[in-house]
């Protein structure tokens, strides 16, 4: 019985949690908010794609993952390739955020931040990604 009520329970959070994201305004795949450099000349880091999304829902599916989205933040280089990545809302278990941030890290495509002489520089990319949207696009 308490199983039950349990999975009940996690059913109307995840419903309410969907819900509430649908009506907060999660108007676009990633909902960025980019880490720019004051200077005037100065541009952040640009995605150019994201084909992610088939292999990111099957492994959540796999991981058991019972969220809404995935926030993270992603440390681009000069050349425009990943060196770090990081979940900004954090998993219990350490595997979790290995493996998303693997499949993040792989599907992402960047142009570098440039600086306000329009030279390629280190800059960040945060975003989240909507399990509903991807589920939606399928």
């Amino acid at each position: 019985m308490n199983r039950i009520f349990l999975m009940s329970g996690l059913a109307a959070a995840l419903a309410f949690t969907t819900a509430a994201m649908a009506a907060g305004g999660g108007s676009g795949d990633h909902v960025e908010d980019l880490d720019v450099a004051p200077d005037a000349g100065a541009s952040p880091v640009r995605l150019v794609s994201w084909d992610g999304d088939f292999e990111l829902l099957t492994t959540s599916r796999r991981l058991r993952i019972w969220r809404s989205h995935v926030a993270y933040r992603m440390t681009v280089d000069s050349e425009g390739n990943v060196t770090n990545c990081e979940l900004t809302e954090s998993f219990r278990r350490a595997y979790i955020t290995q493996r998303l941030c693997a499949i993040l890290s792989e599907h992402h495509t960047f142009e570098p931040a440039l600086d306000d002489s329009g030279m390629p520089v280190e800059g960040t990319y945060t975003a989240q990604i909507s399990y509903q949207e991807i589920r939606d696009r399928m």
